[in-house]
């Protein structure tokens, strides 16, 4: 499963090298989308058409947000810079080519408010290691995983609808299959607004959990996952 993920990052690197180089309608012709009325109901729940779109590092997530934008619909990503700042700037001109706005994780609060209120699709990948100050523990693979609360919250303050979309390589091929999912269920504010988050955060994960038991070959298991841990009593 190993040798295939990182088949699959190989593959990916190569395509998102090659992805300025094709038109909306060459990138359209290579994916197949799934659930494509999902998106277009989310949009319809709140006056601008702000959507959050929730993902993971899962198949070749570089050109999912490519391909949404290849059909249509405004998008911004929420990344994180990359340690490498040669690659980091190669990663966001070929982003950037495609037609999406790039928003960085650590300063993106605002962005994102921004981008929901001009209707943008903000999409948000939710299956990496946060810091204790940034996130919430919650269950990962039978583990306590900290996870980002701010999607969560963002969510919960604005009411944008969480739409989970995930981008899967078709078996050792160059094409790819889109899954947009039905808008997330999440839990209110209530009386205890923490309690709420973390139970909130905990379905998004949940669901990213989901998706890679499906494929787990197309994750990114290098990454450390678990590096943050829960103190000990």
């Amino acid at each position: 499963m190993l040798e295939r993920s990182l088949a699959n990052l190989a593959r990916s690197f190569v395509e998102l090298c090659t992805l300025g180089s094709l038109s909306r309608e060459e990138l359209r012709a290579l994916v197949d989308v799934e659930g494509f009325e999902h998106f277009e109901a989310a949009r319809r729940v709140l006056p601008g058409g702000g959507v959050v779109a929730l993902t993971a590092h899962f198949g070749n997530w570089e050109i999912l947000a490519a391909i949404m934008a290849a059909h249509g619909i405004p998008i911004a990503v929420v990344q994180r810079p990359r340690d490498n700042p040669l690659l980091d700037d190669l990663a966001g001109r070929l982003r950037a080519a495609g037609g999406v706005e790039l928003l960085p994780r650590g300063s993106a609060a605002r962005g994102v408010l921004r981008a929901l209120r001009d209707g943008k699709v903000v999409a948000m990948p939710l299956d990496q290691n946060a810091a204790r100050r940034e996130g919430v523990f919650v269950p990962f693979f039978g583990r306590l995983a900290c996870t980002r609360d701010g999607p969560a919250r963002i969510a919960m303050k604005t009411g944008a609808p969480v739409l989970p979309v995930f981008i899967e390589r078709v078996g050792d091929t160059l094409r790819h299959r889109v899954h947009a999912h039905s808008p997330l269920e999440l839990v209110p504010e209530g009386d205890d607004r923490n309690a709420a988050v973390v139970e909130n955060v905990a379905r998004m994960t949940s669901v990213i959990e989901a998706a890679i038991r499906h494929a787990p070959d197309q994750w990114i298991w290098t990454h450390r996952r678990w590096k943050t841990r829960p103190r000990t009593p």
